[in-house]
């Protein structure tokens, strides 16, 4: 029998103890889109 808990966000089966990334990748995202927008805003 194995012991597992839920990630609230994301759904993923995790690890006694283990953390998600999925809010990591999100904060990434976040930031890339961040540096795309910047970007383009700048050249026009």
């Amino acid at each position: 029998m194995g012991y597992y808990h839920t990630c609230p966000r994301c759904g993923a089966n995790l690890d006694p103890g283990e953390t998600c990334g999925c809010g990591e990748e999100d904060t990434a995202n976040n930031q890339e889109r961040e540096e795309i927008n910047h970007d383009s805003n700048s050249e026009h």
